[in-house]
């Protein structure tokens, strides 16, 4: 009798220029087409993956929710969905709301939402946002507040604060299925408001102790208030048929690293408040050359990348054993991501999915001691 994994597995929507190394002056040489986007919507799709994240920063060529409209009309009914990522500083939300029913109605089940609080300064000052960290996580709260409010509220709705306010507002129809929350963040404030209304609390890959941690702060929290919480893990992936030929990829994607990029991206870091970035920057310090952070965690994509900068790194017994320890801790949606995304999707649906959605507990849990625990 099989029992294959109850966790979710998402990939990611590259809306920037995709390649083979990162941190090079040179721009990467496949652009993001719509077609490329379909194609990469649909070989995850076949690769097993549930949904794809498409987020939001500056450096993306292509502005997120347009996109995803796009790509949702492009690809086909059964493709999977899009966790389309939003600032609420860039939108009022009973307007955004209206947006996200809309985009579920015409797309059935195939819309969920990450709430990004933003951990830049510098770079929310890009779209006009220059709310301080403690703002930004107020407004945070109330944006998915008000999500929450006129997707399930019988209309007319209004709300006022110093931060939003609105009368009457009518939101009909509801979404024809509810839109999950995804949302991070390592602060105290942050977790607050991921246990009080997330559905899925976002955590970036970091040390296991690290994670445990943040999680049994997390249940403590959902203790407090009753509400069961989903908990996921964002990293990128490198897999090969070898460790060897793993380690090897690895250090090829940041074998082009230019230094003068290098340079001002570390320069970028001065400009840091969010917790969680802070947290992934300070895992590069006093690494040794292979830059491995624990066992089958490698930090390399924290040289040129800034959100989460890590990678599980090995052969696909190794990456499911990892995959595999993370699921015990209590993680049970992951979102993974690689250079180039269309062949590292398609490579760990070949070489990984079969070990994590197939066979029974015990044969799965034949391999975990190739990636040891963490004292």
């Amino acid at each position: 009798m099989t029992n294959p994994s109850q966790s979710e597995f998402l990939w990611f929507l590259q809306l920037s220029r995709d390649g083979e190394f990162i941190g090079t002056k040179e721009k990467p040489p496949r652009k993001p087409t719509l077609a490329y986007l379909q194609s990469l919507i649909s070989t995850a799709g076949e690769a097993g993956f549930e949904a794809l994240l498409t987020a939001t920063n500056y450096h993306s060529e292509h502005e997120n929710y347009t996109a995803a409209v796009a790509a949702l009309a492009r690809s086909a009914p059964t493709d999977p969905a899009l966790l389309i990522a939003v600032r609420p500083g860039m939108f009022h939300p009973a307007m955004y709301a209206k947006m996200l029913a809309t985009l579920q109605n015409l797309f059935p089940g195939r819309v969920r939402v990450n709430i990004v609080t933003g951990s830049s300064p510098a770079e929310n000052a890009m779209y006009g946002d220059r709310e301080d960290h403690g703002r930004r996580y107020e407004r945070t709260r109330e944006f998915m507040q008000i999500l929450r409010q006129l997707w399930t509220a019988a209309p007319p709705q209004s709300f006022s604060s110093d931060l939003y306010a609105f009368e009457n507002a009518v939101l009909d129809p509801a979404p024809v299925q509810p839109i999950p929350l995804y949302f991070g963040g390592a602060s105290p404030v942050a977790q607050g408001i991921a246990a009080d209304l997330a559905d899925v609390y976002l955590m970036w890959g970091e040390r296991e102790d690290m994670l445990q941690e943040r999680l049994s702060q997390m249940r403590a929290l959902e203790a407090q208030t009753g509400r069961p919480l989903r908990y996921g893990l964002r990293t990128h992936v490198i897999v090969r048929e070898t460790e060897a030929e793993a380690r090897k990829a690895a250090e090829r994607l940041i074998s082009r690293v230019d230094p003068e990029v290098r340079a001002a991206f570390v320069a970028s870091h001065a400009h840091v408040d969010g917790v969680g970035q802070k947290r992934q920057i300070d895992m590069l310090k006093g690494l040794d050359a292979d830059l491995m952070v624990e066992p089958g965690l490698w930090a390399g994509v924290g040289m040129a990348r800034s959100g989460v900068g890590v990678a599980i790194v090995g052969d696909p017994q190794q990456v499911a054993a990892k995959i595999r320890r993370y699921e015990d801790m209590g993680f049970s949606s992951f979102i993974f991501s690689g250079y180039p995304h269309l062949e590292e999707a398609r490579r760990f649906g070949e070489l990984v999915m079969p070990l994590l959605k197939g066979g029974t507990r015990e044969e799965r849990a034949i391999h975990t001691d190739r990636v040891a625990p963490v004292a």
